[in-house]
């Protein structure tokens, strides 16, 4: 896992509006507790050989949303394979770089339950994800900022 530690921790996730596989609306700043966004390009083999990991992620009062460059078969597929948990959104490289700052693959943003960015960074397997999001405790960045922002 590469941390990534720019400039906008501590800022709000958009509040804009993104349609997902089913075609159901999709905001971030609805979704109740931590939320995880999970950039991922469809032809990354490293994203690839994370997605596996990610099925099988346990997260209590986790929202999982996953940006993909994928097409809407790619999704449909991924969404049968993740076993329909959570929502796949299509988006460009370009849209992920321009609306997230996200310019690498696979890259996870966490936001706390009020949408406020705790942690963000590559990640390689599922124990990065869930450590960006610090499940298990092991998250002092996290802590950190939201005693900064409490």
């Amino acid at each position: 896992m590469t941390l990534d530690h720019d400039r906008n921790l501590g800022e709000l996730l958009t509040t804009k509006e993104y349609s997902d596989q089913n075609g159901q609306l999709v905001q971030l700043n609805t979704l109740k507790g931590t939320k995880i966004l999970l950039f991922v390009s469809m032809h990354c083999v490293r994203c690839i050989e994370l997605l596996p990991q990610i099925r099988d992620l346990c997260l209590p009062n986790t929202n999982i949303v996953i940006f993909s460059t994928g097409d809407q078969e790619d999704h449909k597929e991924l969404d049968e394979f993740l076993q329909k948990k959570w929502s796949v959104v299509s988006l460009s490289p370009e849209q992920m770089e321009e609306e997230f700052e996200v310019k690498t693959h696979p890259f996870c943003i966490v936001a706390d339950a009020n949408g406020r960015i705790l942690n963000k960074g590559n990640v390689y397997s599922g124990e990065d994800v869930s450590n960006l999001a610090s499940v298990n405790g092991k998250g002092k960045l996290k802590k950190l900022i939201s005693h900064l922002f409490n």
